[in-house]
């Protein structure tokens, strides 16, 4: 028997039509019929009769009523309980990232946390270099990186990093938005040194900006993310903490493969303790609700 079923067996009691009970549930009238045959058929019993006037209980169907109000608040009962679990949560959790996702991403997934968990404490350390969790620099940290290969650490892969073509909202009133790299030479392009970020990213710029296309190099990719979104050119971005800007518009796929996986991680002797599982759990779930959202902030 699936247990949701019985969501559907008390909404038509309740109701008396399916079409009621559909509304209440904010389901079809199709859906709510097709639980409540699949709960007979699962008990064997019939617990409606079909009148014209609507849906009647059956003996049977009376007689079980009182059983399944029992689960719903059982079930009621369950979720307060961990609400308040919740709200008692306590402790203090030492996160590491670098500084484009404390800023593009986490301080806004963090606010909504702290709603949820008022009484967990987190603390944010923003590093160039992987803080070492083994050693308790920090609890917990997310990383733009490849597949952790350090023993002891345990976590998941919460999304690619690939990279486009960004520039600001201001700079496409003014300037119009390159969709092709023939298009972006009439458009001045930010970069970034090479001793602050190699990889494919600086081969691409090298492969399709001209030189003196560069209108600048910030030292870091912090500095190229506030370049790019005070209007100052067009740059290459992580979709990943882009799609979360209001202020910056997607100009075109360069067609890099991703260069790094977003991890969320933390040490093995770590992973239960609650208020440590709290922030993975609600990190990754921000992420998996659909707030990474593809093509946001494109024009």
């Amino acid at each position: 028997m699936d247990w949701n079923d019985l969501r559907h067996f008390l909404a038509v009691a309740r109701t008396g039509t399916t079409l009621a009970a559909a509304r209440a549930l904010r389901v079809s009238q199709s859906t709510v019929a097709r639980r409540i045959a699949a709960l007979e058929t699962a008990l064997s019993l019939t617990l409606f009769e079909k009148r014209p006037a609507g849906y009647a209980l059956t003996e049977a169907g009376r007689a079980l009523l009182p059983e399944a109000e029992a689960v719903e608040a059982a079930a009621a009962a369950f979720a307060d309980t961990a609400a308040a679990r919740q709200r008692v949560l306590s402790g203090t959790v030492r996160l590491t990232t670098n500084e484009v996702l404390a800023g593009g991403f986490l301080m806004q997934a963090m606010r909504d946390f702290r709603a949820t968990y008022p009484g967990v404490m987190l603390e944010i350390v923003t590093a160039d270099r992987h803080l070492d969790l083994e050693s308790g620099e920090a609890d917990v940290a997310l990383r733009a990186a490849p597949p952790p290969t350090q023993p002891g650490l345990v976590g998941r892969r919460i999304a690619q990093d690939s990279w486009s073509l960004y520039c600001s909202r201001a700079h496409a009133e003014r300037h119009g938005v390159p969709r092709s790299i023939a298009e972006l030479a009439g458009h001045p392009f930010v970069s970034v040194e090479e001793a602050a970020y190699r990889g494919p990213i600086l081969e691409w710029v090298r492969r399709n900006v001209s030189p003196g296309s560069v209108a600048l190099r910030p030292n870091s990719v912090g500095g190229m993310l506030a370049a790019i979104r005070g209007g100052l050119g067009v740059g290459l971005m992580s979709d990943f903490v882009a799609a979360r800007d209001p202020e910056l518009v997607r100009c075109f796929d360069p067609g890099l493969p991703p260069h790094y996986e977003i991890w969320l991680l933390t040490h093995e002797r770590l992973r239960h303790a609650p208020h440590v599982r709290a922030v993975l759990d609600y990190l990754g779930g921000y992420v998996a609700s659909g707030l990474q959202r593809e093509g946001h902030g494109s024009g």
